[in-house]
């Protein structure tokens, strides 16, 4: 069978990696919500949407970087990550229901699902949400198409980004003085860095306009943004002392995770503008030291 001039199975081999990681997800979040772990404590931990969502930009990233096809081959890729999702979170709702295992997928009274909500109801919504979920997944995957040069170029940042979040919940986490370790392990000190090398290596990489370096800044803020954000709630989920939430540190005393969030995501915006200003500076010396070696060439 073909869809798009393509067979199902090639589909299935270009995103196999991911509905594994679906699957394995969805195992996880079965086993940690079955052994008692409290639902507020650990949900967003072990999140479906989250890692969907997260495959959407990088599969739709890989169709364009590898040539697999258009935007239309992002509907099939789509429709398997969504379906595999849906399909795992309906069965762990059977499951739960039937046999009253108190997990994370079942839980009226938690998340969206109201309290004394019935199985068959439960299963009626999830279907009902269904295809939106898969429309707002084809419109991340088509975000990750769209982005694809500005992703594969931004990709190594991204990943130190990333082991700086981790370093910093690990030095919080095993009691290294906050002024010490806070900014040693700084996120956003890093993005400021980085936006400003991006930037001074952009001409070099094909980048010719000073529009690029906004979605260096924007892109770079978000990522920020998604780490710091996560950072707060597992450090609030798994009850350990870190940087991302300490409260009376740094932080006013009493403040809860959701309105550090928020606060957090206010502050993004201004950051953004500073890291597109920085991308820019960047970008317009790489640009003068690529035109004074060509001068100097002729």
């Amino acid at each position: 069978m073909y869809i798009f001039g393509k067979k199902v199975r090639d589909y299935f081999v270009f995103v196999r990696t991911g509905l594994l990681l679906i699957v394995a997800m969805g195992v996880a979040r079965f086993t940690v919500g079955a052994s008692g772990v409290s639902y507020v404590r650990a949900t967003h931990l072990v999140s479906l949407t989250i890692l969907t969502f997260l495959l959407a930009i990088i599969y739709g990233q890989r169709v364009a970087s590898r040539r697999f096809g258009g935007y239309r081959h992002l509907i099939p890729l789509t429709l398997l990550l969504s379906f595999t999702m849906y399909g795992f979170i309906l069965l762990a709702i059977t499951v739960e229901g039937l046999t009253g295992i108190a997990g994370y997928f079942h839980a009226p009274g938690s998340g969206y699902a109201p309290a004394g909500m019935e199985l068959v109801e439960h299963i009626v919504g999830q279907l009902s949400v269904l295809p939106i979920m898969t429309i707002s997944i084809l419109g991340v995957s088509i975000l990750g198409y769209v982005l694809s040069r500005h992703i594969a170029y931004l990709r190594n940042a991204f990943l130190l980004m990333a082991a700086m979040a981790v370093l910093r919940f690990l030095a919080g986490a095993l009691g290294v003085p906050y002024g010490v370790g806070s900014w040693a392990t700084s996120i956003t000190l890093l993005s400021l860095a980085l936006a400003a090398y991006y930037g001074y290596r952009a001409p070099s990489r094909g980048f010719n306009g000073y529009a690029h370096m906004v979605l260096v800044g924007v892109m770079v803020g978000f990522v920020v943004l998604q780490l710091v954000a996560y950072g707060i709630a597992v450090t609030e989920g798994l009850g350990v002392s870190s940087y991302f939430h300490a409260p009376g540190v740094m932080q006013p005393a009493g403040i809860t995770v959701t309105e550090q969030i928020v606060t957090y995501v206010k502050f993004s915006a201004i950051l953004a503008v500073f890291l597109t200003l920085l991308a820019s500076v960047g970008f317009a010396l790489g640009k003068s030291k690529g035109h004074e070696f060509a001068r100097r060439s002729r």
